[in-house]
């Protein structure tokens, strides 16, 4: 059962591996949602989203601390792609900017 788990054999189970057991494959309808979803922020086609395609479809304007002033658009929106950052990190510790050290 661990094996099944270790999905990229390092001996360890971290939470994404553990999701991605339970939650299974993607049905069709799902597969198609996501690259539709995708499609739609890579604006220019190229495959790959950047910061152009997301600062392009994300809109901060109606983000509660923009409407108060408490924070810029900008600050919302790098807020938002810490997340990814974030996430990425815990799920690949020895991944440093997109090089495995």
């Amino acid at each position: 059962m661990f094996k099944k788990f270790d999905r990229n054999s390092d001996n360890e189970v971290d939470y994404d591996e553990v999701l991605r057991v339970i939650r299974g494959a993607m049905n069709p309808y799902r597969k198609d949602f996501v690259i539709k979803a995708f499609k739609k922020v890579d604006r220019d086609g190229s495959g790959i989203l950047d910061i152009n395609d997301i600062k392009g479809t994300y809109n901060a304007k109606l983000h509660p601390d923009v409407k108060t002033g408490k924070k810029t658009e900008e600050e919302v929106l790098m807020e938002f792609l810490d997340t990814f950052e974030v996430h990425h990190a815990m799920a690949n510790p020895n991944d440093r900017d997109g090089k495995v050290t």
